[in-house]
């Protein structure tokens, strides 16, 4: 694909950010509550610590501006508040456009889940708009994706988040946007497409494969930026194996393996289910595990291409 038809593909992923939107900014969604920004809030979040807010303006211009930064927040976290609603809580947001930190959190306060987003992710110069909206969904993960779990917590774990992100969220949010997804039906490494194409059938199926594989390499050029590894790749999946399920951030190559491989699992999510959540056994459990193979591609269904990877995740069935 040459350079100026790149360029068309990304200013109209964009545009369609802006103009799909059917509500004013500034006013709720329906059982949507939009918080004031307030102090740093702590809790599981998409990038270990950094020093990358060092390096943000936020007067700068970029691919995200305050607008666009609100309504992709908005348009999924209204997907998800009425989901998050038949679990009994309220599904918060913290816009906090003006804060240069370089990260996302997630938090629980009794009955309201929320969900807080920085500006200085956005104005990232490797964050494409779809690559802000896979963050999102990673937030969301850590609320409803269940097993596997931060240890003795409620939320679920980094790699399980990602998983989430594309295994669930990224086909509930895209999968009707047929017209857009065809943007990225040529793919852009020869790779994933392989991949994609072997794990599904139909060229709408494809293009939506294809459009999170561009969603996860923007998040993986983040990832290179934190100076632990090369930077992550298709082409070099992570062949490390596990004894112990990883709970904490995998490395950025296990991580783009890990947004890859949940595009490819063809098995639904139940948005119904927390997997493994409150389970008798406990939520770091055996019965925790069996609940979630359920939902999601697990080794011991027979499946290889859409499970999570060795490389933070250790199956026990």
């Amino acid at each position: 694909m040459g350079m100026d038809n790149f360029q068309y593909r990304e200013n109209a992923v964009k545009n369609s950010w802006v103009t799909r939107l059917g509500f004013v900014l500034g006013v709720g969604l329906s059982g949507v509550v939009s918080a004031a920004p307030s102090s740093l809030v702590q809790g599981p979040n998409f990038l270990p610590p950094n020093q990358l807010n060092l390096e943000d303006r936020v007067d700068s211009v970029g691919a995200i501006d305050e607008q666009l930064f609100n309504q992709i927040i908005d348009e999924i976290i209204g997907i998800y508040a009425p989901i998050v609603r038949e679990h009994g809580a309220t599904l918060v947001a913290s816009k906090r456009w003006n804060d240069s930190t370089v990260n996302a959190y997630a938090q629980q306060n009794g009955g309201k889940w929320l969900v807080t987003m920085f500006g200085g992710l956005a104005r990232r110069p490797e964050v494409t708009p779809d690559g802000f909206a896979m963050v999102v969904c990673h937030e969301l993960g850590h609320h409803l994706a269940g097993y596997a779990f931060y240890e003795g917590d409620w939320g679920a774990s980094e790699g399980q988040a990602d998983y989430f992100a594309t295994h669930a969220c990224a086909k509930k949010i895209w999968g009707k946007k047929t017209r857009e997804n065809r943007l990225h039906q040529h793919a852009l490494n020869r790779y994933y497409e392989k991949g994609c194409n072997a794990a599904w059938g139909t060229a709408s199926d494809r293009a939506l494969c294809y459009r999170v594989a561009d969603a996860s390499q923007s998040l993986a050029n983040l990832l290179s930026q934190l100076g632990r590894d090369p930077a992550p790749s298709f082409d070099t999946p992570d062949r490390t194996v596990v004894r112990k399920t990883d709970t904490s951030h995998p490395r950025g190559q296990c991580r783009l393996d890990t947004f890859f491989q949940g595009s490819l699992c063809k098995v639904p999510f139940d948005d119904t289910v927390i997997p493994g959540k409150g389970s008798p056994a406990g939520q770091d459990s055996l019965d925790a595990e069996k609940e979630s193979a359920q939902y999601s591609c697990h080794q011991s269904q027979g499946f290889s291409a859409g499970a999570r990877p060795l490389c933070w995740f250790a199956p026990r069935i």
